[in-house]
């Protein structure tokens, strides 16, 4: 059987905790229920430890998933976004193990996708430039990709250097409000007048939006499945609403 490509799981320590924590849950509500049952409170106490178990293991489910099916097809509608022409220079920023990259690099000809990424092993599993590459070789497209290590808030690029720039769930990362919008700003200098943002995330975008919008983009719109991302918000207390957003840059005049 051939290797298949692997685009890993997404904040890894987050799902093992998640589902860590829901079979604990699951064996103290049967070992309290085993010996001490009998009395209201038990029977209190034995249902929540199952409920806090399920909702535990349900979210640590949903993240194996989404990391390793949902967020493949994903892919492919937000890079639908743009009008491939097959010469374009892309850039993934926060590339972890190439997801973006690659998909972009299926849709090009002589044009090429640079992934750049600082590789933080608690964003995602097997993060580095190995995998990345391992990636897209597997793919079979691997001449069409190149790798570069860096930071966000600092993109080692001239202004105008591509027509895609598209991040998939690593803004985030970036903790302080002020760090969060210098990587916007890195994304548009390095964006061509006129060239195509992809910005998908799991929280954060109504500032992703207003920072763009004061920017001066030509365009900006928000993707998000409302019954979907309210379930998400629900469940999640609001820290898991993906969410893409599609950008273009303006024109000079």
């Amino acid at each position: 059987m051939s290797k298949r490509p692997d685009y890993g799981i997404d904040a890894p320590g987050l799902a093992t905790g998640f589902l860590a924590g829901g079979i604990g849950a699951f064996a103290l509500a049967l070992l309290i229920w085993e010996f001490w049952r009998g009395s209201l409170l038990v029977g209190i106490l034995t249902a929540i430890l199952a409920f806090g178990g399920l909702y535990l293991s349900g979210m640590g489910c949903l993240m194996v998933v989404w990391s390793k099916h949902i967020k493949l097809k994903t892919r492919e509608t937000m890079l639908d976004y743009v009008i491939w022409r097959g010469n374009e220079q892309v850039l993934d920023v926060g590339c972890g193990r190439g997801l973006m990259m690659v998909g972009a690099a299926k849709r090009l000809t002589s044009g090429k996708a640079t992934g750049i990424d600082i590789w933080q092993a608690k964003d995602q599993s097997g993060n580095g430039p190995k995998g990345a590459l391992e990636n897209a070789v597997l793919e079979g497209f691997s001449d069409r990709v190149h790798i570069e290590t860096g930071d966000m808030r600092a993109l080692p690029f001239a202004n105008g250097s591509f027509e895609v720039v598209m991040s998939h769930w690593a803004v985030h990362n970036l903790e302080q409000v002020d760090d969060r919008a210098t990587a916007l700003r890195e994304m548009m200098r390095v964006l061509r007048p006129g060239g195509s943002l992809i910005l998908a995330d799991i929280e954060h975008r109504e500032a992703y939006m207003a920072a763009l919008k004061n920017m001066g983009v030509a365009e900006c719109r928000l993707d998000v499945k409302p019954v979907m991302d309210k379930i998400l918000g629900i469940v999640s207390f609001d820290s898991f609403r993906p969410s893409t957003i599609f950008a273009r840059k303006a024109l000079l005049h």
